[in-house]
């Protein structure tokens, strides 16, 4: 090692050559009494980030890897090509000031008891990042992290442990563990602790390090004397991996390593984790909650207002009657809003509102034939309707009329070629002011130099680079990718309310198709029915009335229609609690559609040779037309082709 060489800092990149050259630029501004050098671990980017720093900091000690390692182990890697008296780990998405180096490293020499330091790390607005120093996870301070209570008394010492929020900013102090963005330590604690813990493939390795060097003896420091600009979390959004996967897997692996013994605090984690997974999902889906929630108030509000204009006071019904009333106006409401696909399909017009008002109507009309105690009055029906379908009519206007005012149409494609440039020609002679081409995906590095747009990552970055870009529509042109990985990609980023074209081949004829469509806001979610929330809940409906059926009154259906290894009380259990269906997709296409079947579509037309293409275009149908009518007849199908194998037998 060495001598002269005080500092190796190591920086594990992926996909943000952007983020890394301004980080790179400032450690370099940094004015120092010290020699220093930087190493560059390059997690297999798809961004040109190795050619890119070869050519703009040829200084740069660059280490690249074949595949994605994770930052822990990434960071061992660095560590094992360094010369420095100190380490600094330092995240790529990182801007530092231009005295950050030498006060760390003057405070570190002044205080050889601390084994590890952090400084400030602010966000790009100039708040305090809260990760930057923490206290250890113990059960209580976990779950007053994971249930939001730090959140709602973040200056009580009771509830703001787990982020020292109850310290001010500006105080040095001795934490439990500081941010892995920045995260200055003795060569000798590294050794010592044997690096970061490659089970970790990210989040949670630097709260590891930290209480491991703390139980050796060493302290941890942080130190708001000087400070850092943490851009967080740009490598996730650029990843080809599920960053909220690895978050709650690192959570369940660092409490499994330290708190293992206490089966109370792995219970609440587990509790913690997946009432957080279900907040997440939630978020997602926190417009249509709001529209559901919206209608059912409007439609109950209308129905006061209803009885009132007609009887004179609200609550005009007799007093059997409620809550009776508003519980049956809202499930019918709802259930008439699902079917014509009004909640959650991420699109909201007036004449589904319309039609599944008109729906609720009838229902409702024919309720009061069925229950004559609760035939109080049809006008109060119809007012009620009426008042209803303007009020949610007016809240979709309103909402689309704002999106609509603010909103830009961002662009990319996926795929160059002949098609990309009839669409391209045809978008520009529109006259819509508010389509932007953003640029394209590839499929690998090899398509980047064919491209005249600007290469925006690989299809398996898409799903996170498209909220990096904000793009919120995609046209699929290149020909390689089939229709079902479109479905799994169109699956993948429906949440983020992005709208997927099909365009692949006859550029003139298909730029003209699809650019009406882009107009009339077609999406290819519009031709595939098992996609969209209805039709899954319809599907829903139909495996749990066939299953009661054949449970019941239907059982000889069951021994009828299922050899024994498919009326296995496991499988009907699996459909009693969601986990299968009666009829699905072929084991190769149920990432898209992800529940186990009893039946596929291919298995009902067994009479056939089934090749690979076949089998596609059968599950594509499936996915494309489905309906509660299509899976009873592959029922009956799949009966008879049975039926012809046993008579085949019997006759020879």
């Amino acid at each position: 090692m060495n001598p002269q060489l005080e500092l190796s800092i190591i920086i594990v990149n992926y996909n943000v050559k952007d983020y890394l050259a301004q980080c790179i630029t400032s450690i370099l501004s940094n004015k120092t009494t010290f020699t220093f050098e930087i190493i560059v671990v390059d997690n297999n980017s798809k961004d040109d980030s190795l050619d890119f720093i070869q050519k703009n900091f040829p200084n740069v000690n660059l280490i690249a890897l074949n595949k994605n390692t994770g930052f822990g182990f990434a960071n061992n890697i660095g560590f094992e090509n360094a010369k420095g008296k100190y380490i600094l780990f330092l995240n790529p998405d990182t801007v530092l000031q231009e005295d950050t180096l030498q006060t760390m490293y003057e405070f570190m020499e002044s205080n050889p008891e601390v084994g590890i330091a952090g400084c400030k790390v602010l966000n790009p607005d100039g708040t305090l990042q809260l990760a930057c120093r923490r206290g250890i996870p113990t059960p209580w301070v976990a779950f007053t992290k994971l249930f939001g209570l730090q959140t709602l008394f973040p200056k009580s010492k009771l509830f703001g442990r787990y982020n020292l929020t109850f310290l001010p900013e500006d105080e040095f102090a001795y934490v439990d563990a500081i941010s892995g963005s920045f995260m200055f330590l003795r060569r000798e604690v590294f050794v010592q602790l044997h690096g970061f813990d490659s089970d970790f493939f990210m989040y949670g390795e630097d709260l590891d390090l930290c209480i491991r060097a703390k139980k050796i003896g060493w302290k941890v420091a942080y130190v708001p004397f000087t400070s850092i600009i943490h851009y967080k979390g740009q490598s996730a959004k650029r990843g080809e991996f599920d960053s909220t996967f690895h978050f709650f897997k690192s959570m369940e692996i660092f409490t499994r390593k330290h708190f293992g013994k206490s089966k109370i605090f792995l219970f609440l984690i587990k509790t913690g984790i997946i009432f957080r997974q279900l907040l997440a999902k939630v978020s997602s889906y926190k417009t249509e909650i709001l529209f559901v929630v919206l209608d059912l108030l409007f439609a109950n509000f209308s129905l006061l207002l209803a009885s009132w204009i007609r009887f004179g006071k609200i609550f005009s019904f007799p007093d059997y009657a409620y809550p009776t009333v508003f519980i049956v106006l809202s499930l019918v409401v709802f259930l008439s809003m699902v079917s014509a696909g009004e909640y959650f399909e991420f699109r909201h017009n007036i004449w589904n509102t319309s039609f599944a008002l008109l729906i609720s109507f009838f229902v409702l009309s024919s309720l009061t034939y069925f229950f004559k105690e609760f035939a109080f009055s049809r006008g109060v029906l119809l007012l009620t309707i009426g008042f209803t379908l303007v009020l949610t009519n007016l809240t979709r206007i309103i909402f689309n009329l704002n999106k609509g005012i603010y909103s830009v149409r961002r662009i990319a494609f996926v795929g160059y070629n002949p098609t990309t440039e009839a669409i391209i020609e045809a978008l520009e002679k529109t006259d819509s002011t508010n389509l932007e081409i953003v640029g394209n995906f590839v499929l690998d590095n090899i398509d980047r130099n064919a491209s005249k747009l600007p290469v925006l990552g690989t299809v398996d970055e898409l799903p996170n680079l498209a909220e990096v870009y904000q793009i919120n529509e995609i046209i699929v042109t290149d020909e390689r990718i089939s229709k079902i990985e479109i479905l799994d990609l169109l699956q993948k980023v429906e949440t983020k309310r992005i709208k997927i074209y099909y365009a692949q081949g006859y550029e003139d004829v298909l730029a003209s198709d699809l650019i009406s469509s882009l107009m009339k806001d077609k999406n290819l979610l519009d031709d595939y029915r098992l996609l969209k929330f209805r039709f899954r809940f319809f599907k829903r409906v139909f495996d749990l009335t066939l299953l009661m059926l054949l449970i019941t009154i239907g059982i000889p259906f069951l021994f009828l229609f299922f050899e024994k290894k498919k009326r296995k009380v496991g499988n009907l259990v699996g459909i009693l609690i969601g986990k299968m269906t009666f009829v699905g997709l072929d084991k190769e296409y149920m990432h898209i559609y992800s529940k186990k079947p009893l039946i596929t579509i291919s298995e009902a037309s067994s009479n056939f040779a089934i090749t690979p293409r076949m089998k596609e275009k059968l599950n594509n149908f499936y996915l494309q037309n489905y309906s509660p009518l299509l899976d009873l007849e592959i029922l009956f199908k799949y009966k008879r082709g049975r039926d012809g194998k046993n008579t085949t037998k019997v006759s020879s």
